[in-house]
């Protein structure tokens, strides 16, 4: 995934990302398209991460545990690769943040470490 191609909207915002691929229909119609399939299986697999990370957590056998966090890696990797390809077919675009935005917002998560209830 390059992250480091920068695209211009038509209102003149640079986003991280790639143009929108060909192969993406411009106009959303009632027909199930490419764009709507791969989104689909990105939020089906985000479900599962998450109700593996719950199963990891309330299992009792450290076999069973051990084996459920190796399927959940795999199912992350799976996942990722789905991110990347819709990524890759201009579905997905950042917004590009200065210096001053990255450390605003660094700073703001740096206080919020306070809060916590175990010093690190």
């Amino acid at each position: 995934m390059n992250t480091q191609q920068i695209v211009t909207t038509k209102s003149g915002v640079q986003k991280i990302g790639k143009p929108v691929s060909p192969e993406l229909p411009r106009v959303k119609d009632p027909n199930m398209n490419l764009r709507d399939r791969l989104n689909d299986i990105l939020l089906m697999e985000k479900q599962n991460l998450s109700n593996y990370q719950t199963g990891i957590n309330e299992m009792i056998n450290d076999d069973l545990r051990q084996l459920l966090i190796d399927n959940r890696n795999r199912l992350q990797g799976i996942q990722v690769r789905f991110f990347e390809e819709l990524f890759n077919l201009g579905e997905y675009q950042a917004d590009l943040a200065s210096p001053a935005q990255i450390a605003d917002s660094a700073d703001v998560f740096t206080g919020y470490k306070t809060q916590l209830p175990l010093k690190q």
